[in-house]
């Protein structure tokens, strides 16, 4: 009786084991039944990082600007990075930047004059290079790049591009004249404006250039003798060489013509140049690119001892202190300001690049024939550009663009000179 028992209990816990194995189809069935019912064990999947986004303001013409978009859209497609360019009227970009930064509503990235970057890093409003700049800066970039964006023992602006002001010439014009270059020292004004008429064949108009724009007004004043290298002084100081230089420009007037004079007409300067009615014109070596005329030449001034000779303009990317997102703006500043984006931005704006290594292969990168001496000029151009420099320059450009016009005496033009940033 008991082993009967056995087998059948046996029987029974078989049986049992037998309908708690599912087999494979039931295991299907049970699995289509589920539904929208989420499987007990998810799959780990990468998790996508946060895509960051920056917004950058810039200032420069529609065809620069064009650039400058298809660079971003480049960085944007390899980059987990969305960036809003936003170009801002050159006229308008000191005072609209200034509003937003005090405001704290401004964008994460700024362009700015390299003049305006020690006003802006002392009022607060930006971010030391070194909290979002990886790369290295000193010596590596054009010391009269980086200067201006020193302050307080900090780096304040990451280069982007230079753009020195040159003489373009007409070779038949100052060959009539009995010269082979335009005069590159005060001592050679004084002889060219002292003999007059007397010993050379003037032209019509002997310098043209844009008489609102500050920084070919005050390259004009250092050229005829004012002022000597000075980091204390102001720029606009009326010391002994730059009442010099005032009465060599009282000389100059009536053979200089503004582009936005009524002298110039319906003709530009460039089509005066042409047709040998302009000796030389004083410009910015983009706007010379932009012009190529066959029988003229390019010329940066010379470089003098204890003398500023021409200004270097220029620009710099700068992080706003209200930034929220620092990182992603220095990577894509970083991007904007390699070797790679630099030659593009050359060949395609004519603004030249900061990188010292594109100037020691000027021939590969297709750098102009007198690059060697802008490469050579050091930092004798970088003026100091103090907390007051932005709002002296403005006053100036006013002051100038009166007296070149027939508005403003000389007595008068020298006394309001002396008293900017007084």
């Amino acid at each position: 009786m008991k082993r009967k028992n056995h087998w059948v209990l046996f029987a029974l816990l078989l049986l049992a084991l037998i309908n708690l194995s599912p087999s494979k189809e039931t295991g299907l069935v049970r699995s289509e039944d589920r539904g929208d019912e989420p499987p007990v064990s998810v799959p780990q999947t990468e998790v996508p990082q946060e895509t960051g986004q920056i917004r950058v303001a810039v200032q420069m013409n529609e065809a620069d600007f064009r650039q400058l978009e298809q660079m971003n859209r480049t960085f944007m497609d390899s980059h987990k990075i969305q960036v809003e360019l936003t170009n801002v009227a050159s006229e308008e970009a000191y005072a609209s930047f200034q509003n937003l930064l005090k405001l704290g509503e401004s964008p994460d990235v700024l362009l700015l004059d390299n003049a305006w970057v020690r006003q802006f890093a002392a009022d607060g409003y930006l971010l030391p290079t070194e909290i979002y700049y990886s790369g290295v800066l000193s010596g590596e970039v054009l010391s009269v790049s980086l200067i201006p964006n020193e302050w307080n023992g900090y780096v304040w602006g990451v280069p982007a591009d230079a753009d020195p002001y040159v003489y373009v010439f007409s070779d038949a014009v100052l060959k009539d004249m009995g010269m082979d270059t335009p005069p590159d020292s005060p001592d050679a004004w004084n002889d060219l404006l002292a003999s007059g008429s007397e010993k050379r064949r003037l032209p019509q108009h002997l310098l043209g250039m844009d008489g609102s724009d500050p920084y070919a007004s005050l390259t004009l004043l250092w050229q005829l003798g004012g002022a000597r290298e000075n980091v204390q002084a102001s720029p606009f100081a009326l010391n002994g060489e730059m009442r010099a230089a005032l009465k060599r420009l009282e000389q100059l007037r009536p053979l200089l013509i503004s582009s936005d004079s009524p002298q110039a007409g319906n003709q530009d300067l460039w089509s005066k140049l042409q047709r040998g009615e302009l000796a030389m014109i004083l410009t910015t070596a983009s706007e010379a690119a932009k012009h190529p005329q066959a029988g003229t030449t390019v010329m940066f001034p010379g470089k003098q001892r204890d003398r500023f000779t021409t200004w270097i303009a220029g620009r710099s990317f700068a992080v706003s202190s209200h930034s929220q997102n620092a990182d992603a703006a220095g990577e894509w500043i970083e991007a904007m300001t390699s070797s790679d984006s630099q030659s593009q931005w050359f060949e395609a704006t004519g603004h030249l690049p900061v990188s010292r290594a594109i100037y020691d292969e000027a021939v590969k990168y297709k750098l102009p024939d007198w690059i060697s001496s802008f490469a050579a000029s050091g930092a004798i151009s970088a003026v100091p550009a103090g907390s007051g420099l932005p709002a002296g320059l403005e006053e100036f450009s006013g002051l100038m663009k009166q007296y070149l016009n027939g508005k403003m005496s000389a007595g008068s033009f020298a006394d309001k000179l002396g008293r900017i940033g007084q």
